[in-house]
């Protein structure tokens, strides 16, 4: 073959490290698709991309309105804003004390936020004094998806219209975010939010083109493809047909096992065989290849599917629910899909001079500080105390410090207002991973924005984590 015909065959088919950033896939741990002989998707967040700001505000409007109606919340509540970038995933509600919180990655709490006022050093310090916090107690609620966020927003301007003494309420901050989870369970689970979901499906989804032909570049390198989602039969047929398209019902072809209602997590754990959807009963999931079912547990999925533990790989956007206990109780491999990579991505390429110059800037702030503190110590000395030739060197060193201190704070301003305008980036803290952005490293194989995002990489793909570099390494790496 020709030169130029490798250059033409290639044309229109980047290479995955060409692809744009925002689309890429990123590996924690290595892991061999051809060795892979069942691929599982989650439907929420996961195969089915939401309109997240239209669904959530659909979902505060709600949960306001049955506040007010079931639980005898005074009507002016209906008229608070909507407060879209009030919350963010990895946020940690402390009930007691009416906080959103934001933890890094050693499980140091960073920021606190009551309403719409943070606290400084000193009142974060005076709640939590111990530093690192439990969170694994009921005085703590973790935002683990994105069906979280509409109950961040809603906590989040309640509790500041109390703190403004405009609003004023008979129960206490634990008791006023119980009554917001409860009511938005309900919301989900007597059918009334799904109802107005299905009634517009075009408003709540975003249509991905990439999907069904993702899918079916799985099913043709030879994988076994299940659907495992906690939505019920109906809605889940739905929601896939509207996602699928074609013929009511066709859309179960693009799959050799469906399980609906699962009850993820606890699905991870031994429950027996779950129920067969009667053929016919659903016309959206007729069923008519007998390959759905409702409930049940992972083993006797995997029964049907002839495959177990590192042999498949399951794609999720849950921490907990999907990715976590997949792994750990049954030795799954993890595909997480998170959609906050697109916006955040998108929003740094630009800023990627500025991004490297901060790198570069901590490490050499790090040099100046120990040789500005070499310099004081050596002047103490009382043989150095008169020496003129060290002290010009300690003053140039602080005026060198401080130009550097300079510019390492408007680098930092540049890349805040690249991100959440509260919380800053969903993956970072200051310098240190988040408590989310940790918890993709450790629990996720391989991580991307969407699905459909395996569609510009091969089906037998060896995906191979980085060179992963300790700090004393870096000095001998070559300059990027």
């Amino acid at each position: 073959m020709t030169e130029s015909a490798i250059d033409d065959g290639a044309e229109g088919f980047p290479l995955p490290g060409e692809l744009p950033p925002r689309r890429r896939i990123f590996t924690n741990r290595n892991l061999r698709m051809e060795s892979i002989a069942a691929i599982g998707f989650d439907m929420d967040h996961t195969l089915a991309v939401y309109n997240v700001e239209n669904f959530s505000r659909l979902c505060f409007d709600m949960a306001l309105e049955r506040l007010v109606r079931d639980r005898d919340y005074p009507p002016s509540i209906l008229d608070v804003p909507w407060l879209p970038d009030a919350s963010i995933r990895g946020l940690v509600v402390d009930k007691k004390l009416g906080n959103l919180l934001k933890i890094d990655g050693h499980g140091h709490i960073t920021r606190a936020r009551h309403g719409s006022q943070f606290l400084d050093r000193d009142q974060r310090r005076g709640s939590y004094p111990r530093g690192r916090t439990r969170i694994g107690t009921p005085r703590y609620r973790v935002f683990d998806t994105l069906f979280d966020l509409p109950e961040g927003s809603l906590y989040t301007t309640l509790v500041d219209q109390v703190a403004r003494g405009e609003l004023s309420l008979r129960v206490s901050f634990r008791r006023l975010y119980d009554d917001i989870r409860d009511t938005v369970d309900t919301l989900h689970a007597d059918g009334t939010l799904k109802a107005r979901i299905t009634a517009d499906l075009g408003s709540y989804f975003v249509h991905d083109p990439d999907l069904v032909p993702t899918l079916e570049r799985f099913r043709a390198a030879g994988k076994r493809l299940f659907l495992l989602t906690n939505s019920e039969v109906e809605y889940t047929g739905a929601v896939m047909q509207h996602l699928v398209g074609g013929a009511p019902g066709s859309w179960e072809g693009l799959f050799d096992l469906i399980v609906c209602a699962a009850g993820k997590p606890a699905f991870f754990l031994e429950r027996g065989p779950g129920r067969a959807v009667e053929p016919g009963l659903y016309p959206l999931l007729p069923s008519l290849e007998r390959n759905a079912y409702v409930g049940g547990d992972c083993f006797f999925l995997e029964g049907l599917l002839e495959a177990s533990g590192d042999g498949i790989l399951y794609f999720g956007d849950h921490t907990y629910g999907d990715i976590l206990r997949s792994k750990k109780s049954v030795g799954w491999r993890t595909a997480m899909i998170v959609p906050e990579i697109e916006t955040e991505v998108a929003k740094l390429t630009p800023l990627r001079s500025a991004w490297q110059e901060l790198n570069e800037l901590e490490e050499h702030l790090e040099d100046l500080v120990t040789a500005r503190d070499l310099a004081r110590d050596q002047l103490r000395d009382p043989a150095r105390a008169d020496d003129a030739a060290l002290a010009e060197a300690l003053a140039r060193l602080e005026r060198r410090l401080g130009e550097a201190l300079g510019r390492r704070a408007r680098l930092q301003r540049l890349l805040r207002a690249a991100f959440n305008p509260h919380w800053e980036s969903l993956f970072r803290e200051g310098r240190a991973a988040s408590r989310f952005g940790r918890q993709v490293m450790e629990f996720a194989c391989i991580y991307t924005s969407r699905v459909s995002n395996f569609l510009g990489y091969p089906a037998d793909k060896f995906f191979s984590r980085p060179l992963e570099v300790l700090p004393h390494e870096r000095w001998a790496l070559p300059e990027t």
